[in-house]
């Protein structure tokens, strides 16, 4: 059964119903609602706060797919979208963006100050930016630019390890 099918009783038929349908992208405005999106099994949190008009972002999205098929629901990716940031864009884009990719892992559409998003993950604004927390919300690794599947998922693995 997919990681994100967190219903209990659910067929496996309605699991399979549920993968074909829409992406579903949450609008959010403060950067602190984004912590209360994680599912609480996750012992580690991994943020991509990404665009499609980033060309690294696009590149990079097959392999936080496999990144995130790689892992049980020990670790929740969590994509943010920035597409906001770009006049008259809406998120029927990133929807279908992310069906096109077939990116199961939840993002959210971020629709809040551009400014307050950087200070609260303490990032420049240069993407893709992906922040790995523990289930507390410290920062436990972070990585600017376009990640590596291969390295990405050892590191992924290493944290696992010495995480309790």
């Amino acid at each position: 059964m997919p990681k994100y099918a967190r219903f209990a009783g659910i067929s496996l038929s309605a699991v399979f119903a549920l993968n074909l349908l829409a992406a579903d992208v949450r609008t959010v405005k403060e950067p602190a609602a984004i912590e209360k999106m994680w599912p609480a099994a996750a012992k580690v949190r991994v943020v991509n706060l990404w665009a499609t008009w980033c060309a690294p972002c696009v590149a990079e999205m097959p392999d936080l797919r496999a990144i995130d098929d790689t892992f049980g629901a020990e670790v929740a990716l969590m994509g943010v979208s920035l597409d906001d940031m770009i006049p008259d864009t809406k998120p029927a884009k990133v929807n279908a963006f992310l069906e096109k990719y077939k990116i199961a892992f939840p993002n959210l559409y971020y629709t809040g100050n551009a400014d307050a998003l950087g200070e609260h993950y303490k990032f420049n604004g240069e993407l893709p930016v992906t922040i790995v927390f523990d289930r507390k919300g410290k920062e436990l690794w972070r990585h600017e630019g376009r990640l590596d599947k291969n390295a990405t998922i050892a590191r992924l693995r290493e944290i696992l390890r010495r995480k309790p």
